[in-house]
């Protein structure tokens, strides 16, 4: 690791790498787009929600985010219920066959992972998962925040 990269830099030189080959794992994944990928990954995650708190969650304009949602309905992977509190709202969830859809890219992304991870040595592992998490904890944080 060269030393006068800064951690910043690092940082969102893994994040760019690790997007870019989770990218190309995704279009290979059933023809599932990224935007699409993104929509199923937040509504296997956070469970129904309405669109537009669903655009807000994964940072994609309102049209952005309806067009994915429509097309995951029309492929059977999303459904579209009446809200139980305000019927004029509209909570999106996943449908049976996209929790399936999102099983099979939980497998592939996890499998690219363990794969990046395999070329690490083996006597690191336990500081990278260590670190891992601390950086999970503190990103969550600042999402919570707003920071993002």
């Amino acid at each position: 690791m060269p030393q006068s990269l800064s951690t910043g830099v690092l940082l969102r030189d893994v994040a760019r790498l690790h997007t870019h080959l989770q990218r190309l794992c995704v279009s290979c994944c059933e023809g599932t787009t990224v935007t699409q990928c993104t929509v199923l990954t937040e509504l296997s995650r956070s469970g129904p929600m309405t669109l537009a708190h669903l655009s807000r969650r994964i940072g994609l304009d309102k049209s952005w985010t309806s067009r994915a949602v429509e097309q995951l309905v029309q492929e059977g992977l999303a459904e579209k219920v009446p809200g139980s509190e305000d019927r004029r709202t509209v909570q999106l969830s996943l449908s049976s066959a996209g929790v399936a859809r999102m099983q099979a890219l939980d497998q592939t992304l996890n499998a690219l992972s363990d794969q990046a991870f395999e070329r690490i040595p083996a006597e690191q592992h336990a500081s990278i998962s260590q670190g891992l998490a601390l950086l999970q904890q503190a990103l969550a944080e600042l999402t919570e925040e707003g920071l993002t």
